[in-house]
């Protein structure tokens, strides 16, 4: 018997390789069926795709003896549908069917694997009753069926985790499993609560806080059916299971479910083919959902359902924006405006909590020479370094860990007046433990939460008023409702803003909304302070009135202007070398070819982080048209033309083999399809 196996390895010439079975294991072998091969010097795994009765090849009319498979895994099969994903994926993330098998096979054991067999029966838990809105949703998308994704569209507080609850529950009683997704496992304690409440030990967690034999055991009882709905962030969705019923996506905006290194695909994507596959229901749920998945509810390719409010008709936060420019002007340079220094003293004469949102990590964000103006950069990124109070002596980078000693003279002009900088949460937590100094302050960043354990210690402190008041980076704004928070005070709106790629806008106003969300639950209204230097940005006047619809109507303009996703798909090439002169030129050899097939490009350019680790950074910009453009009439008339997507893949079939060929010639370069930033 001859096999066609792909082997888990950077392959770049075959896609599968031909491999003979010994007599004694051909019984156990079948396609989708994992194997241990001789690869080279080494033994890898890889997955059976094609049988052959075959017993010989022949090649120059000579007989040759093949290598053997050494093994065969009994434990696992992965089910053929996962084979044409794995294919998708290669084909259009630009990468080996190697690199994508690897996404799906099961963690390896070193150690003899013990109590798989065990069962566990599922724990009645509490199913809580849906509002007249979460179940009127609920049945919409029941009766709407599996032919379309489904996306929520919920204010922050509305409810969306009751509806995925009890979506689950009826997958159950289909007799399918179900997977939930969220952006990262530590941020969202309260989703994960409420779902081993609803399901108790019917749920596992997977994700990659976990051992060898923690992650195996997880991989095993979801996909084997022993635990039927598994949670956990974009490696959840890669456990094999051939009874997928329910694909959920929480917070489906966030880049984190965006991979950064090969194979570079995006789990909303990947999802769409695994509930297409399986015949699956696929829920997206957000707030402030991803422009070009709101742009598919209008072009009806994704079905949308609206909680327009919150749970218990609760009311969003009123926000207030403070004009930084004034708080100077009137003499003001701290961090904290007098309305948010007034809004804080309100809160805790009221015994209420505060949180206080800065996305910047560290103490200052910069440090400079007042003689010459020379800034601090890392000699390995070419970026400021950052100052923590934790090492009042030490800089840092927070791309390649370097550090160093402060100077005590500038490198360039060897003056001494050496100063810091900008402000970051270290600096925002020492002012106002200064301002508050019987105030319970924590602060929450990457320093302090390193673990699931730190993050829900914090959770559960915060929920129990050992704290009075929060002050953090992005990790604050997600996963969890604290029923006596009564401000958000957001210190900068600007961080971010004006970066050069065309999401600044739309991240920040996500941003903005989500932290916001944070105030006001339960009994409470709440509210949000603002301060910014530019109050007239179209991201912070459409969060401060929590106007997604409004945000997005001019967002989407914007984008068919310049013809930027949904209106286009984008590529985005970059190399990267020690020498600048050489990452400059490998991308200027392949011009010529994307020339010839005919694709607008932008570049060669300097990234914007043009140096890290060590390395020069350039990149190109491919702008790849859809195939056929429409005109359409907005049903509000909010906007007057809209392009129709009516290729979903965008790229045509010639133009997208041309391009996997030009890959196949530069692997030399990182080939990111549909990026979620350029910098």
């Amino acid at each position: 018997m001859i096999i066609e196996v792909i082997p888990e390895a950077k392959s770049y010439k075959l896609d599968s390789f031909s491999y003979g079975v010994p007599s004694d294991l051909e019984k156990q072998l079948k396609i989708g069926s994992i194997v241990l091969i001789p690869f080279g010097k080494k033994k890898v795994r890889g997955v059976v795709i094609k049988v052959n009765n075959a017993q010989k090849k022949v090649k120059d009319d000579q007989e040759y003896r093949i290598k053997d498979i050494i093994s065969v895994d009994p434990s696992f099969t992965l089910p053929y549908h996962y084979l044409n994903i794995i294919k998708w994926i290669a084909q259009y993330y630009f990468c080996t069917p190697g690199e994508a098998l690897s996404l799906f096979l099961p963690p390896i054991l070193t150690r003899p694997r013990k109590g798989l067999g065990e069962d566990h029966s599922a724990k009645k838990g509490k199913i809580k009753t849906l509002s007249q809105a979460q179940d009127k949703i609920f049945k919409s998308i029941l009766s709407l069926g599996n032919t379309k994704p489904h996306l929520i569209f919920g204010v922050t507080g509305s409810g969306k985790t009751e509806i995925y609850i009890h979506l689950c529950m009826e997958a159950l009683n289909n007799g399918k499993s179900s997977i939930m997704l969220v952006p990262e496992i530590i941020l969202t304690p309260q989703n994960i609560e409420r779902f081993k409440e609803a399901f108790g030990e019917e749920v596992v967690l997977m994700h990659s806080g976990l051992s060898a034999s923690e992650r195996y055991r997880a991989y095993y009882d979801f996909y084997s059916g022993k635990k039927r709905i598994i949670i956990g962030p974009r490696s959840a969705l890669l456990v094999p299971n051939s009874n997928i019923g329910l694909i959920i996506i929480d917070e489906e905006h966030e880049d984190a479910y965006k991979q950064d290194m090969s194979p570079r695909y995006h789990t909303v994507q990947l999802a769409e083919k695994i509930a297409q596959q399986q015949k699956a229901f696929l829920v997206l749920g957000s707030a402030t959902p991803n422009i070009e998945s709101f742009y598919k509810t209008q072009i009806s390719e994704y079905n949308l359902h609206k909680l327009e409010n919150r749970y218990n008709k609760l009311l969003l936060p009123p926000a207030e924006i403070i004009d930084l420019k004034n708080e100077l002007r009137s003499g003001n340079n701290s961090v904290i405006s007098e309305k948010l220094l007034s809004a804080i003293n309100a809160v805790l004469k009221h015994n209420k909590q505060a949180i206080l949102f800065l996305n910047r990590r560290g103490s200052s964000t910069f440090v400079s020479c007042r003689e010459c103006g020379e800034v601090i950069n890392c000699p390995n990124c070419s970026i400021p370094l950052v100052h923590h109070n934790n090492s009042s002596d030490y800089l840092y980078c927070h791309h390649c860990d370097y550090q160093t000693k402060v100077p005590a003279n500038c490198p360039k002009c060897m003056g001494t007046k050496i100063k810091f900088f900008g402000a970051g949460v270290e600096k925002v937590e020492r002012e106002i433990k200064q301002l508050f100094p019987k105030a319970r302050v924590a602060r929450i960043d990457a320093e302090t939460m390193k673990n699931k354990k730190d993050h829900h210690n914090f959770y559960q402190d915060f929920k129990n008023r050992r704290f009075d008041i929060a002050i953090g980076t992005q990790m604050i704004s997600k996963g969890f409702d604290i029923p006596n928070v009564d401000l958000v005070g957001i210190i900068s709106a600007d961080t971010g803003l004006h970066l050069p790629y065309f999401r600044a806008s739309e991240k920040i106003f996500r941003l903005i909304t989500q932290v916001s969300g944070r105030s006001g639950r339960e009994n409470n209204i709440g509210k949000t302070i603002i301060q910014t230097y530019w109050p007239n940005s179209r991201a912070v006047q459409f969060a401060s009135n929590h106007d997604y619809l409004g945000f997005y109507q001019q967002e989407i303009l914007n984008r068919q202007k310049h013809l930027y996703p949904p209106f286009s798909r984008i590529i985005r090439v970059i190399s990267e070398n020690e020498d600048p002169k050489k990452s400059l030129l490998a991308l200027e050899k392949i011009l010529p070819q994307l020339e010839e097939i005919g694709i607008e490009y932008l570049g060669p350019a300097p990234c914007f982080f043009q140096r890290l680790r060590n390395k020069w950074r350039y990149h190109i910009i491919l702008k790849l048209k859809n195939s056929k453009i429409e005109e359409q009439k907005n049903k509000n008339n909010r906007y007057s033309e809209s392009v129709v997507l009516t290729d979903k893949e965008s790229l045509t079939l010639d133009l997208h083999t041309k391009l996997r060929e030009l890959w196949r010639n530069n692997l030399n370069l990182i080939w990111d399809v549909d990026p979620t930033d350029l910098l």
